[in-house]
Parts: C-alpha cells; structure tokens; sequence
C-alpha cells in the first residue's frame, strides 16, 4: 500500500463487480488489483500459464494504488451478502472494510509485494497481427459444452475451415481411435489450418457479453478471446497447442 490513510473506493454496480471479480477467480485464487483513476484492472494467469486474463472494470475512485487480494471467491461472497447498487470501499494499510446497509466487514489483505502478476507483455500482444477473426456466441459454446460429453476423452478443442464454414472439433489428432465431435459455427471468408487449444481453458472464460471477438495470430499460435459487457471488459491470452 502507499501509505497508511483509508481511501474510499467506489463501486458503481455490485453486480457488474461481482461479474469482474468471478472472472478473475475462474483463473486462479488470488490477484493483484491495480486501483486508477479511471478504473480497476488486474492480470492473472491459469496454474500453468497457458491461460491468461486481463479484467478491466471502469469506475471513478480518487487515489491510485494496488491491493493484494488473498481469496478472491472470500472477498465475492461478502460483497455479495450487501443488497444495494452502489457500494464504497474503505482501502487500509492491510485490509478493505465496509459498514453499510445493515452490514459491516473487514476483509484482509495480504502485504504488498507477497502476490505477482505473469510476466506477459500486453503491449506486445495487442501490437500483433492478427490474421483470423471470428465471434464465437454462448450458444455455440453451449453446443461445443454439450458435445464434450461425448469426445470426453480430449482436452483439446481444433477451429480450422473446410469448405467456406468455420469448424470447430473435439478430438486428439496426436491420438488413434479417439472419439470426436465436430460443430459448424459459421461461414466465414477465410482459411485456416486446424489450430487446436486446450479445451480446459475454454471452460474457464467468462461470457459476460453473450459473444466472444476471437482473433487468431497464426504464426505465434496465439489466440485472444475478448467479452465486454457495460463497464466490464475481459481480455484472454491462450496458446495453442501442438497437434
């Protein structure tokens, strides 16, 4: 922490925070919160850094500073027993408390350096070309989720092309004898060779905003999945994989 005095921060939408903050937790346990003027941000990383989300939450708050979050899930469950819109913050030297509708709580934090963030340029990332791009919708991804439980025996999901649609295929290509499942998401203007990714990831993004803007560079195998949804905007980082 800077210093030692509290500060306020304000929360414009209890259930818009508790959208941002199930995201980060989906990825791993604990995070660090960059607290701006302009908003809340914070970058984490899956277990075995195959994953990466970079979570944006716009809000106005008056200082700058960043807080190390212990138990991500903890701190959701507290903020979710508070029945109003708007909330605010008391930031300590150690700890976050609220009093407020009927409701008080202290929840601590841990010190400040105890956390780090993945060492990932984003910059780099943003900067690169990407040479697909498609929108993948809740109900494909519902389909996809369906389909699973059949091809139960891959982790890895294949979006490649084939006659004009944009494919995508629960199998193992690497593996003999194993089952499949194949969707038809869309027609699309572009080719693009079987590009496969860990399945296990796609299962922990957040779909807050019904679609997601996927862009694929092809020549790093690096794929990013974007969902916005009002004052929430998630960016996922995920490599592929090898077939």
């Amino acid at each position: 922490m800077v210093d030692q005095q509290k500060r306020k921060l304000q929360v414009r939408n209890r259930d818009e925070f508790l959208k941002f903050l199930d995201a980060l937790s989906k990825i791993n346990e604990s995070c660090i919160l960059r607290i701006k003027k302009d908003g809340i941000s914070s970058l984490v990383a899956s277990v075995d850094n195959t994953l990466i989300l970079h979570a944006q939450y716009d809000t106005e708050c008056d200082f700058e500073d960043t807080i190390n979050i212990p138990d991500i899930k903890k701190l959701s469950r507290v903020v979710d027993t508070i029945n109003s819109k708007e909330l605010t913050f008391d930031i300590n030297s150690n700890n976050i408390e609220y009093s407020g509708n009927g409701i008080k709580f202290k929840y601590h934090l841990f010190d400040e350096g105890f956390l780090t963030e993945p060492s990932i340029n984003l910059d780099k990332i943003n900067s690169f070309d990407y040479d697909v791009s498609f929108n993948l919708t809740k109900q494909v991804l519902t389909q996809v989720f369906k389909g699973s439980t059949f091809a139960s025996n891959t982790n890895k999901i294949y979006f490649y092309t084939e006659n004009d649609n944009l494919m995508a295929e629960l199998t193992d290509r690497a593996r003999h004898n194993t089952d499949n499942f194949t969707l038809s998401i869309d027609k699309v203007k572009f080719d693009l060779k079987p590009t496969p990714i860990n399945f296990d990831n796609i299962r922990l993004l957040t779909n807050i905003g019904n679609t997601f803007d996927v862009n694929i560079n092809t020549q790093y195998g690096v794929a990013i999945f974007n969902s916005s949804l009002n004052n929430i905007r998630l960016k996922y980082v995920l490599s592929s994989l090898t077939q």
